[in-house]
């Protein structure tokens, strides 16, 4: 008689292994699942959430990857030390820790650029007069240069977002926007631009992980 593997019950979880540091690197993927998210988000409370999911799943990385590796290898604790004194010491790495501290106690994690109105950007030709409204809307009075030419209208721009000074009570600490990583000054300070720098960062220590301690 031929062999025939088990039928599995119905609704049943079945059981997989796991590689190593698999479920850190399920973390990284959150955080880029983040960023993604907030690079699409159509208003302030989707990118918010956004931002506090990216500084969950980072440090859920570090503790995911540091409780593993402890527990794998002797020579671990030593090398992940050296990981750790770089997040002490840059103030990038610093910022996202305590953004994550501020936003596990409820607090606003994102500030917000003042926004404007744009009125009549790209348009050429005469504005007789405008009115807007409290609701949202407007009244325009113009007239293009040639006809074919686009009409006036007024856009709104709510603002950008931006990265707060975080202030810890506590300990009496405060942690600006981080303005250098690595000896070099960021050139994206946005908060996705942040994000993705750190994100590259502990992409990074994985790699060097595995290949210093995969066997």
């Amino acid at each position: 008689m031929a062999r025939k593997p088990f039928d599995l019950e119905k609704g049943a979880i079945r059981p997989i292994k796991r590689g190593l540091w698999t479920a850190a690197a399920e973390k990284l993927s959150e955080a880029e699942t983040a960023i993604l998210s907030m690079e699409k988000a159509e208003h302030r409370a989707g990118y918010e959430n956004a931002w506090t999911r990216f500084v969950d799943s980072l440090e859920g990385f570090w503790v995911r990857f540091y409780d593993e590796g402890k527990a794998q290898f002797s020579s671990f604790q030593p090398w992940a030390g050296k990981v750790e004194a770089v997040r002490k010491s840059e103030d990038l790495l610093q910022y996202l820790i305590q953004a994550r501290h501020q936003s596990q106690h409820g607090r606003i994690p994102m500030d917000w650029e003042q926004g404007k109105l744009l009125i009549a950007p790209g348009f050429n030709g005469h504005i007789k007069s405008l009115q807007t409204y409290a609701d949202g809307t407007y009244e325009i009075d113009a007239k293009p240069l040639h006809d074919g030419l686009p009409e006036a209208k007024v856009v709104h721009s709510p603002g950008k977002p931006l990265l707060p000074t975080i202030v810890n009570k506590r300990f009496n600490q405060t942690f600006a926007p981080p303005e250098r990583f690595d000896g070099q000054v960021i050139s994206n300070r946005s908060p996705t631009g942040i994000a993705r720098t750190a994100l590259d960062f502990y992409l990074d220590v994985l790699k060097r992980a595995l290949e210093q301690f995969q066997t």
